[in-house]
């Protein structure tokens, strides 16, 4: 029975691990992606069918990627509703309603260089009942075009440093 023990106990820790493992903490994100996390956030709050504000619970991905025609950030988050209203979304003093809605959200932006201006972009939040793998291949592929919007020739990561590179 001890063995039992120790083994579930292990398997318990482990679970925990993995789950932990994936979230990237809020204070790690690069100024863009923290840009386009805010973005999504303000845009999510002008909806209609939005009353309360939501934030954040945690970031389950974070990249940012550098092409000849700007900079691409993706993030996946999950967001948790509270008991303000959402026209305190930027508020720091709500609280999490234990029985409030959970939203899954995909955001994906490729900013310019210089001015950080939006070329292109996606935003995707669903309540997470919602998601899906076939949900999650479609984020990922409108996602992809988002990636490769205004590349020119192969767009592939780095062409932009060795572009300039080529002109020095």
């Amino acid at each position: 029975m001890e063995t039992f023990t120790k083994n579930w106990c292990l398997l318990v820790i482990l679970g925990f691990l993995l789950s932990v493992k994936g979230q990237v903490p809020m204070d790690e994100l690069t100024d863009l992606q923290d840009k386009a996390l805010n973005l999504v956030m303000e845009d999510f709050h002008t909806k209609e069918y939005v009353r309360y504000r939501f934030q954040v619970l945690s970031i389950l991905e974070a990249m940012e990627e550098k092409y000849s025609a700007g900079i691409f950030v993706r993030l996946h988050y999950t967001k948790k509703q509270t008991n303000c209203p959402k026209s305190q979304w930027k508020g720091k003093d709500c609280k999490s309603l234990n029985n409030g809605k959970v939203f899954n959200c995909f955001a994906c932006y490729k900013f310019a260089y210089g001015n950080h201006e939006v070329l292109s972009k996606l935003n995707d939040c669903v309540n997470e009942r919602f998601v899906n793998e076939g949900r999650q291949r479609k984020r990922l592929t409108e996602c992809r075009t988002v990636e490769k919007r205004k590349e020119i020739g192969l767009g592939l990561p780095g062409s932009f440093s060795f572009l300039q590179s080529s002109h020095s």
